[in-house]
């Protein structure tokens, strides 16, 4: 079993919509998405923001959702304002939570390559743009489902606009509606 490095629980964090000021008192007791974004002018990350907040709205057992980001607590608060206001989101603009677990910047194939492209058109179909472009330009992604300092699942990204099913995330379960009824509800 993977854990959260303690460096990254035990630090201090700023951010938006904090409950603590260390990264562990952020996290729930309970299984939570702790997902890294590659900068805020990011197109997927753009496409993340708007799919989580669309998903955990909809899915009865999605986890809360942390998010951590290469940017100033201002760019952040400009950026979740606008997006997504209640989100829970930690400045990270050295980067070292990165570092400390392993989300490092990409190769070109990960970043241009011909499934970048593709996965571009389908961030622009969904009303995605293209926003200012961050400091950590070749940085990837990353997303944990955590418990305390436990990693249960994460997602390998092949390259930056690679999207997870976030409907196939271990425990999640959609809310019945007019559209997704499956005649019975999850116990």
């Amino acid at each position: 079993m993977k854990f959260l490095p303690r460096e990254i629980l035990e630090s201090q964090v700023e951010g938006r919509n904090l409950t603590g000021h260390s990264f562990e008192d952020n996290l729930p007791q309970k299984p939570s998405l702790v997902v890294f974004l590659r900068h805020l002018g990011c197109i997927f990350c753009r496409e993340t923001v708007e799919d989580l907040r669309v998903f955990s709205s909809e899915m009865a057992a999605f986890p809360p959702i942390l998010f951590v980001y290469p940017e100033s607590v201002r760019e952040g608060e400009e950026f979740f304002s606008r997006f997504w206001p209640e989100a829970k989101a930690i400045s990270n603009p050295n980067v070292s939570f990165y570092e400390q677990i392993s989300v490092q910047e990409g190769n070109l194939i990960e970043l241009a390559g011909p499934e970048v492209w593709v996965s571009a058109v389908r961030a622009l179909a969904k009303g995605n743009f293209y926003g200012v472009q961050g400091r950590h330009l070749l940085r990837m992604p990353g997303v944990f489902l955590v418990l305390k300092d436990r990693i249960l699942w994460s997602h390998s990204y092949r390259h930056i606009g690679d999207e997870p099913d976030w409907s196939k995330l271990p425990g999640c379960t959609p809310l019945p509606t007019d559209e997704y009824d499956p005649g019975i509800l999850p116990a």
